[in-house]
């Protein structure tokens, strides 16, 4: 949803005039603000970095034993003989599977997600909350601390687990899916540093706003 944030005021309005102060709000006023409501584990850029992780130990585990056969090889076997008869690449192998695994069973445990976006002038902010317990809070590696809790509307109690900003200044490039219905940020390069996910309403206006702010970086 497009909005005019009045700095006097701090709220936001719908017209580029403050409905409290009456002041015009300029270019500088503008933002794109939106929610979504989804589990952790559909994110698939998680899933994607999970499993480039879980790769990189099997690869680490084997490269780190070969370099040891390497500098003390076994008694009267070939460096061959080694590598097929240890049992290091099966094991390498169920580590990786352990660890994939493990982050699936950590991201199922987070459950659902809420999270508000901000495009402003500057750059793109990200605020994740949970209805916090101490399951998804362990889940998450964050302290469950009821004195953090804030409580919306409804009367039920939510706790920021992450916040995240990014200048558009930093951001190396970007990727527009409107399939997927969502907008991946880089820094550097290769590094998705944020991804946003909106609903089918939002992305046009969205979409547009970041192709304004990162001309030629695609």
């Amino acid at each position: 949803m497009l909005a005019y944030y009045c700095s006097k005021c701090q709220r936001q309005n719908q017209q580029p005039v403050c409905e409290t102060c009456g002041r015009a709000l300029g270019n500088t006023a503008v933002r794109y603000v939106w929610e979504t409501n989804r589990l952790a584990i559909s994110n698939m850029n998680r899933l994607g970095l999970l499993l480039r992780v879980s790769a990189g130990a099997v690869a680490l585990t084997v490269a780190v034993m070969i370099a040891i056969e390497y500098l003390r090889p076994w008694p009267g076997s070939g460096f061959f003989d080694f590598f097929t008869r240890s049992g290091v690449l099966p094991a390498a192998v169920l580590l990786g599977a352990a660890l994939f695994l493990f982050g699936v069973l950590a991201l199922f445990l987070q459950g659902r997600e809420f999270v508000q976006y901000m495009l402003e002038p500057r750059g793109v902010l990200k605020r994740t909350w949970i209805e916090p317990t101490r399951l998804t809070c362990w889940s998450r590696a964050i302290r469950y601390d009821r004195s953090a809790f804030q409580v919306n509307n409804e009367g039920k109690p939510f706790l920021l687990a992450h916040e995240e900003y990014l200048a558009w200044a930093d951001a190396a490039r970007y990727k527009l899916s409107p399939r997927a219905l969502s907008i991946t940020l880089y820094r550097p390069y290769a590094f998705v540093f944020m991804a946003l996910y909106l609903p089918r309403s939002e992305y046009d206006g969205a979409a547009k706003m970041v192709d304004a702010k990162l001309k030629n970086r695609r």
